[in-house]
């Protein structure tokens, strides 16, 4: 299932989606709605396990990842970058 899941969130629209969710639990179940929608059968609280282990297992999703992608923190900043804010 983490597996699965992984591969959903490499999809760029899903990302964005999720970006834009209004916070975790709502990333959750778009996560777990288009798992249905590939023909997984997730629950909101399986998804929320796996992502709860992929963060203490220091895989590809970090608390910060998931709380920049449920729009709870600020990107990171780039100061290479032109026109970009950074939050000190």
């Amino acid at each position: 299932m983490i597996e699965n899941i992984k591969q959903l969130l490499q999809n760029a629209q899903l990302q964005q989606q999720v970006k834009e969710a209004a916070n975790l639990a709502e990333a959750i179940k778009l996560i777990t709605s288009v798992g249905a929608q590939k023909g997984y059968s997730f629950t909101q609280e399986s998804v929320a396990q796996v992502l709860s282990r992929l963060m203490l297992e220091g895989h590809e999703l970090t608390e910060a990842d998931l709380l920049s992608i449920a729009g709870a923190l600020p990107p990171p900043c780039n100061t290479k970058m032109r026109n970009t804010s950074c939050w000190i």
